[in-house]
């Protein structure tokens, strides 16, 4: 592909997503030279040197950092010139990647966040209608809520393929993808830019300063923790049900989707229109039978099946139980709001829900990553940030 003058704004750039994004692009994937510019947008403060961006390339694109960007108070004018006077050569904005998609920390009414998200994004987006004349490509994220994984016992079976059919009535009002998807196809009407939807299952990434419904840091926190407590080479219980432990799936790094997102923000011949694509790191389907010795393991640990004892503690309840020896070792540890939520992941997630990526691969994009790799390099990302002990 020849050198372009791109240039990415990445909306919620502090995210799981979204800092995986800015990091690829940063990397220069998928080539020196494609993008010459990045502007990473983010709400609460973060500096360039806790950001843990690899800022030290002797080539790449132009990075800028700008905090303090809040979608959920704004207005289409107000967003506009927050855009003009944060944003550098906003009017060369070519590809967005909107990963701004949770209001902070959650709403606690899923028909009220997916309300707020959605005003969000039609904001955004009006915005950058008024702004970003040279716009050509918008990417956002869903997820497995789209195929009914929040029912329980699930909705339709696996693996799941994008052209299954919408949720039944009633559900879709409660998750965000839906009116997300028509604000995109409303704002995108008539104008030159189009979009697409990508859609992976539970993401493993890494976040500077803290994130909602991050499972990889809340696990990367217990393990670590757990290590330091039991001592190296201790048997920890998988926190699930068996059922759970053995069902199938596949994950998808933050690497991976920024990836995709990628490649598919400037192929809008073969990505756009409007089209959701599966992501994962690897086709094939595998349970955390697999997977949880693995990353036990990592943190000196022997991963086991989950235990039969109705009383042991799962994760959030054994942090809180033993944080003050983090607080002794004066570790700063990575804050996970909704941590209550994620200790559910192993009990309500006891169904088969990979996802096929056929309709991706077909496309182009046809890159795997080794899942267990995913993991650890997000593990070493904490580790290095001095957020979980080394």
């Amino acid at each position: 592909m020849a050198p372009k003058n791109n240039y990415a704004l990445v909306f919620g750039a502090s995210g799981n997503v979204g800092w995986g994004v800015v990091d690829q692009l940063l990397s220069n994937y998928p080539a020196p030279g494609i993008f010459s510019q990045v502007t990473a947008l983010v709400n609460r403060p973060l500096t360039l040197e806790d950001s843990c961006w690899p800022l030290d390339q002797t080539t790449g694109p132009e990075l800028q950092l700008a905090s303090g960007v809040n979608l959920v108070e704004g207005t289409v004018e107000s967003v506009s010139e927050l855009l003009r006077s944060k944003v550098k050569d906003i009017e060369n904005v070519t590809h967005v990647f909107y990963f701004g998609t949770r209001v902070y920390k959650s709403e606690p009414d899923p028909k009220e966040e997916a309300r707020v998200t959605r005003r969000m994004l039609e904001v955004a987006l009006s915005a950058l209608n008024h702004v970003s004349p040279r716009l050509e490509f918008v990417v956002f994220p869903s997820g497995t809520k789209e195929y009914g994984i929040h029912i329980p016992g699930g909705l339709v079976k696996a693996p799941y393929v994008e052209s299954m059919g919408p949720l039944p009535e009633g559900s879709q009002d409660t998750i965000n993808y839906p009116g997300m998807r028509a604000a995109l196809t409303k704002a995108s009407e008539g104008r030159q830019w189009t979009w697409c939807d990508i859609r992976p299952d539970a993401v493993v990434g890494f976040v500077p300063n803290g994130s909602a419904f991050n499972l990889t840091a809340h696990w990367a926190n217990y393990l670590s923790l757990y290590a330091l407590v039991e001592g190296k080479g201790a048997e920890v219980p998988f926190p699930g049900t068996l059922k759970a432990y053995d069902s199938l799936y596949n994950e998808a790094s933050a690497d991976i989707i920024a990836r995709c997102s990628i490649w598919a923000a400037l192929h809008p011949e073969k990505a756009g229109g409007g089209q959701a694509f599966n992501i994962a790191d690897q086709a094939k389907a595998e349970s955390m039978r697999e997977r949880w010795p693995r990353l036990a393991a990592y943190f000196g640990l022997q991963g086991i099946a989950p235990s039969e004892d109705p009383n042991v503690l799962k994760p959030s309840e054994y942090i809180a139980k033993h944080g003050t020896v983090l607080e002794r070792l004066g570790v700063k540890n990575s804050p996970v709001f909704k941590s209550e939520f994620l200790d559910s992941y192993g009990y309500y997630l006891d169904f088969d829900r990979h996802l096929s990526l056929e309709k991706v691969k077909t496309a182009g994009f046809a890159e795997e990553l080794d899942p267990n790799q995913s993991w650890f390099r997000a593990f070493d990302r904490y580790r290095k940030a001095e957020m979980i002990p080394g």
